[in-house]
């Protein structure tokens, strides 16, 4: 059998799989054949015309590619939508635990970032938290690609690092900062034990943290489900990162338009480090609040949705 032959019954199979677990209903996605530098196999859907332009959605820790639900659905019948899950989380393959550092955040998004445009042209790309961060990551570690495969950038409720040092909540004196990451060090290696699939105190914990007041019961739900999907290699691999991230990643190198958005009421990455992401990229488009918790795209998802259609417009 040809490789070409191989890769297209690949390719038909995967979509087949898709279907039964579309992130939206309705749309069947093409499941592109993405594969890391390290060979790790990450789960990455299509929507939308294949000509269209075209923007590649990172979403955050604990969370899958179906977090975009709302915005691939309001983008894909104008262009194109590309998603994916980091690896050790949704279908993304888990990798050894050791495999879980900003390289590979950088090195995923690049893998995705060929598959999207395989003809090099341009796209446009937003991350999401951990997303976000991956984003920044990608821009450090191949800035010469930034400008040729990149057209507009979006940040999405994200943090470029020290984020023991920013959180609002959980929070004591100042001088002891030192003494919860520490503690919050030697816990996180717990979160590779499995998880119940339904936990009454994680979602009434999420709804506390990672959402904002007045969300509804079903985004708290939604968000529980995704975390309950994660592997435990994911969780303790990304968590062990993201508590060990004492320095910050400089936004600097994403040298392409960037519209910053922010929630008024984000616990995990506070307004404040979407500002100071802002202050420090060379071409800001705009920074924007909206009335939300972490979860932006799910909590306001007409307004991220809007705003990211302006982001591909304007690109």
């Amino acid at each position: 059998m040809s490789d070409g032959v191989g890769a297209a019954i690949h390719r038909s199979a995967a979509t087949a799989r898709a279907r039964a677990r579309t992130a939206v209903p309705g749309r069947v996605p093409e499941v592109l054949d993405v594969r890391s530098k390290d060979g790790t196999r990450i789960h990455t859907e299509a929507y939308g015309p294949a000509d269209a332009p075209t923007i590649v959605l990172a979403h955050g820790i604990l969370c899958e590619l179906g977090f975009w639900r709302n915005q691939i659905r309001d983008l894909c019948d104008d262009y194109r939508v590309v998603a994916f899950d980091h690896r050790g989380h949704g279908r993304s393959q888990a990798a050894p635990a050791r495999a879980y550092t900003m390289d590979h955040l950088a090195d995923d998004l690049h893998a995705v970032l060929g598959a999207a445009a395989p003809d090099g042209r341009p796209v446009v790309v937003a991350g999401h938290s951990m997303g976000g961060i991956a984003v920044m990551a990608w821009a450090e570690r191949y800035p010469r690609d930034v400008d040729a495969r990149v057209s507009a950038v979006g940040l999405v409720n994200t943090t470029p690092g020290e984020i023991f040092d920013n959180v609002q909540f959980l929070r004591g004196p100042q001088s002891l900062t030192t003494v919860r990451r520490r503690v919050a060090q030697t816990v996180v290696p717990l979160a590779r034990m499995p998880l119940p699939q339904r936990m009454p105190l994680r979602k009434h914990l999420l709804s506390r943290v990672a959402v904002g007041t007045g969300a509804a019961a079903t985004i708290t739900a939604d968000v529980d489900r995704m975390l309950g999907r994660t592997s435990a290699r994911g969780r303790g691999g990304y968590g062990r990162l993201l508590v060990n991230m004492i320095d910050t990643v400089d936004p600097s190198a994403i040298t392409a338009p960037t519209l910053v958005i922010a929630g008024s009421h984000d616990r995990i990455s506070p307004p404040g480090r979407s500002e100071w992401i802002a202050e420090r990229l060379p071409n800001l488009l705009e920074l924007r609040t909206f009335d939300s918790g972490h979860c932006g795209p799910l909590e306001r998802p007409g307004e991220v949705s809007a705003a990211l259609r302006e982001l591909i417009e304007t690109s």
